[in-house]
């Protein structure tokens, strides 16, 4: 799988859509964040999905990438159509697939680099530092310490077609 392409393209006037995958991995009610150099944002460790890659190997394998995980079981949380500017560069249309797993064998460090090293850092974060710190995209994050029993589906960005941000449960 690794030898497919990313599931990502920039349209004719710059725009970019991506299909990306994150993982919500809380351990003793803290959440694991990572953030990029240069960025002064945090968001749930991930990356993009390869075409014909299923959301859940995604997952796995983007977590074997960044922090050397082996994780078994991957259960899609949250899906999030996140749509953002990106400053001098044109607008992103991200679909993401937010899945939580279960790890041991990381740090428990106020930060740390993980496998990849220098150009990233990951932390854990309680939720009053969450609610406190800049994280993207902020609907995602304000669900991760209270996650329904059934996925849920979210819009970011642009209204709808009847002028309000959609966010519904998702149906499997």
């Amino acid at each position: 799988m690794s030898e497919a392409p990313d599931v990502s393209w920039t349209g004719p006037t710059g725009d970019l859509f991506s299909l990306r995958v994150g993982a919500i991995l809380v351990r003793d009610r803290r959440l694991l964040l990572t953030r990029t150099d240069g960025e002064d944002h945090w968001f749930l460790p991930g990356g993009r999905a390869k075409l014909g890659e299923p959301a859940a190997a995604a997952l796995r394998r983007e977590l074997r990438e960044e922090l050397d995980l082996t994780v078994a079981e991957v259960r899609i949380r949250i899906v999030a159509e996140n749509f953002f500017a990106r400053p001098g560069e044109g607008g992103v249309h991200e679909l993401g697939l937010y899945g939580e797993a279960t790890t041991d064998g990381l740090p428990d460090d106020t930060e740390f680099v993980g496998a990849e090293g220098p150009g990233s850092v990951f932390r854990w974060f309680g939720p009053e530092e969450l609610a406190r710190i800049d994280v993207r995209p902020r609907p995602v994050a304000d669900l991760l310490f209270a996650l329904p029993d059934h996925p849920v589906h979210l819009q970011v960005g642009p209204e709808d077609a009847d002028g309000a941000a959609a966010q519904s449960p998702g149906r499997r």
